[in-house]
């Protein structure tokens, strides 16, 4: 984090053998050396991590972070253990983009990047972005398109590899993984831009309490005023950033708190404004209607403890926690509930609705202990439960696991759930590996264990939860990999060259994952 060039610094050196006569300090030609010695051997041990045999699945996040008119792309990596089921990440890159962002060049940069590390596509389970354009298209151009063909009357499950369409300017034929939307960003949107845009006839009294919070915000960050409020608070207030947010809702719930004493802290500001018993009526529904978001957020964007099956269960519950706020009496808000609920469903519609586009994520939540089949809306039509039932049966066919390894243990009569996702009728035409493998998937959704530990019973279904819940909902550990890359591009380091950086940063986020 300080510059390479502190241990030939004379005062440095001092400090060093003061506290002992017989240290020396190395130079900065060998700390540099040293740096380059620990970066190859730290991508030696992610190649054999990603090459071993079997290879391991690895879900990536990718963005592009521009400080001090210089421009770079990140690149985390994230696999499950298959012993533990701990989820492990490292730092693929922060990498220079010169140039416009184009997504012509994210492809290709994408791509050299993942072939350092030997990553081939079909290990690469997704690559979650944000919904920014040039990354959408990149993955629209170059992704290798699936397409699922099914037969209501087949068991087989048909993929066809499509070819990319190139534009006539394009030499280069890119191949990127499937593409996964950041799942927070597209919350947060909900939060904000959706959420202002459907104000309407309350959006006289939201800007006037903002207005006031945000000047109390505003005072907290200078040096005079906050000590004002420290002093009359005992405690500093917390504001929003742009980047985070969460921020927001945390910012509102604390003042909340401190609601007896801001009135004195505005006094004491000389601030041209009071804030009334409606305001704070105003702040609390606010608080309330945000929570459910800021909750269902602060889960998704977890992660180690968060996997791709537990999207569509929080989206569901966030939209029941919305629409429970009907019956609470909102004064201000209360008309906001149906139309946020709406943009909600829109914005995820393809999880909403179960179509193909979300069948990743539809298996990844049944083969995930925690929710099984449990999941599942009530309203859900016979067709679309059939549809879930062979998306299940067909994906486990797939696993190559051995026939001694598939249990085939009774199955007790007493818990009938799976039955509304199992077709009696079909077992007469399966031979006896595939009437074992339905066998251990029905023995799977009745076991009321909810633990991880509990997929070591079902070797099938182990490999399928890894398979589907390696991608991650959200594009955060991206975002934190530029959080500390701002420390080390510190101001008083302009001069920092573009390799060093990438190095000192490729260190330092693989440090922070356990990897060095």
């Amino acid at each position: 984090m300080k510059p390479l060039s502190t241990v030939s610094d004379e005062y440095f050196i001092k400090i060093i053998n003061d506290i002992d006569p017989e240290l020396s300090v190395i130079s900065r030609r060998t700390l540099g050396r040293r740096l380059d010695d620990k970066k190859i051997i730290i991508c030696e041990k992610l190649n054999k991590i990603f090459q071993k045999s079997p290879k391991i699945k690895v879900c990536t996040t990718a963005d592009i972070w521009s400080t001090k008119h210089r421009s770079f792309i990140g690149v985390t990596a994230h696999w499950i253990d298959s012993e533990t089921f701990e989820r492990h990440g490292c730092v693929l890159a922060c990498r220079r983009f010169k140039g416009s962002h184009t997504y012509d060049k994210i492809a290709e940069i994408l791509e050299c990047i993942f072939s350092e590390f030997s990553l081939h596509i079909e290990q690469i389970t997704s690559t979650v972005t944000d919904n920014g354009a040039n990354f959408v298209k990149a993955f629209k151009e170059f992704n290798c398109n699936i397409n699922f063909e099914e037969n209501a009357n087949s068991e087989n499950e048909e993929t066809v590899f499509l070819d990319i369409p190139l534009e006539d300017n394009l030499t280069n034929n890119f191949v990127l993984p499937h593409h996964v939307r950041c799942a927070s960003h597209t919350l947060s949107l909900l939060a904000t831009t959706d959420f202002n845009n459907i104000l309407g006839p309350n959006s006289k009294i939201h800007y006037s309490v903002m207005g006031k919070c945000t000047a109390l915000w505003n005072a907290s960050r200078r040096p005079k005023s906050s000590e004002i409020i420290m002093d009359e608070l005992g405690c500093s207030l917390i504001y929003p950033t742009p980047t985070r947010w969460n921020s927001l809702f945390d910012s509102l719930n604390h003042l909340i708190t401190l609601r007896c004493k801001l009135n004195n802290v505005v006094k004491c500001l000389n601030l041209n404004f009071v804030l009334k018993e409606s305001d704070y009526e105003y702040i609390e529904e606010l608080v309330k209607v945000l929570k459910p978001i800021a909750q269902a957020l602060d889960y998704l964007q977890a992660e180690k403890n968060c996997f791709y099956g537990q999207l569509i269960p929080t989206l569901i519950s966030l939209k029941l926690r919305l629409e429970e706020l009907k019956n609470q009496k909102l004064r201000y808000l209360f008309n906001l509930i149906s139309p946020l609920c709406n943009k909600l469903h829109d914005r995820f519609k393809n999880y909403f609705n179960l179509s193909h586009e979300a069948d990743d994520a539809i298996l990844a939540t049944c083969f995930h202990p925690l929710f099984k089949m449990r999941w599942i809306p009530k309203s859900l039509t016979e067709a679309d439960k059939e549809r879930i039932q062979l998306l299940c049966i067909n994906a486990a066919k797939k696993i190559n696991i051995p026939n001694n390894e598939i249990s085939t243990s009774d199955v007790s009569d007493d818990d009938d759930n799976f039955l509304i996702c199992m077709s009696p009728n079909r077992s007469n035409v399966l031979t006896d590996s595939s009437k074992s493998i339905e066998l251990q998937i029905l023995q799977f959704f009745n076991d009321k264990n909810k633990s991880l530990t509990c997929l070591n019973n079902y070797p099938v279904v182990k490999q399928l939860f890894i398979d589907y819940n390696t991608n991650i909902c959200s594009s955060a550990p991206v975002e934190r990999l530029f959080s500390f890359a701002g420390f080390i591009m510190a101001p008083t380091r302009s001069r920092l060259s573009d390799e060093q950086f990438e190095k000192l940063v490729f260190l330092k986020g693989n440090q922070n994952y356990g990897i060095i």
